[in-house]
């Protein structure tokens, strides 16, 4: 990736998922120490750190070896010594932007859904605003705020309420739970007079 490429990539990222920028890089960073790992087959005690710059979009590995030429690395170390070193490949690029991309996603996965979770925990007892996703005869799917789903359940709905796909309504949140794909939002329109 060129310089103006990663750069773009990274803005798009932050802005479509409204994540911190701390969050997306240190993703990215433990992707590409993953992508290392598997690259140069490195065991699992070995200290590795990434950094990469957000501006450029460089990655630099930091790989903790054994001292063997004491002073090339620091003339102060002694044989057997351990430090840390750049040790980043020198066809790394390419390799970590492939095996990263999959670990990216799923880390701003989880980061979204953990953004989710704490949001719609703090709404319980509020009333939120959705779009109508799909309806059936256990209730009807929701879209809400942070491209959350929220699932009111035909008991929770006002008697003999009726709802299209795209209607917007508003109800109340009963009940947040954290689910495997992501909180599971229960929302009501049955106690209140909307």
């Amino acid at each position: 990736m060129t310089k103006n490429e990663f750069a773009l990539a990274f803005n798009e990222v932050l802005e479509e998922k409204q994540l911190s920028r701390d969050i997306i890089l240190g993703a990215i960073e433990s992707a590409m120490v993953s992508a290392y790992r598997r690259a140069v087959n490195a065991s699992t005690a070995q200290h590795v750190e990434a950094k990469v710059d957000a501006e450029t979009g460089k990655v630099a590995i930091f790989a903790e070896k054994e001292v063997v030429e004491a002073r090339k690395v620091n003339p102060e170390a002694q044989l057997g010594d351990m430090v840390v070193v750049d040790s980043t490949p020198a066809d790394f690029g390419r390799v970590a932007a492939q095996t990263a991309r999959q670990v990216i996603q799923q880390r701003i996965r989880e980061a979204e859904r953990s953004a989710q979770m704490e949001y719609f925990a703090r709404q319980v007892g509020e009333i939120v605003s959705g779009v109508v996703q799909a309806t059936n005869v256990q209730g009807a799917t929701i879209g809400l705020d942070m491209k959350a789903e929220g699932i009111l359940p035909s008991n929770q709905k006002i008697p003999n309420e009726r709802f299209k796909v795209h209607d917007r309504i508003r109800s109340v949140v009963l009940e947040v739970k954290d689910g495997s794909r992501g909180p599971q939002i229960i929302l009501s329109r049955a106690h209140r007079n909307f």
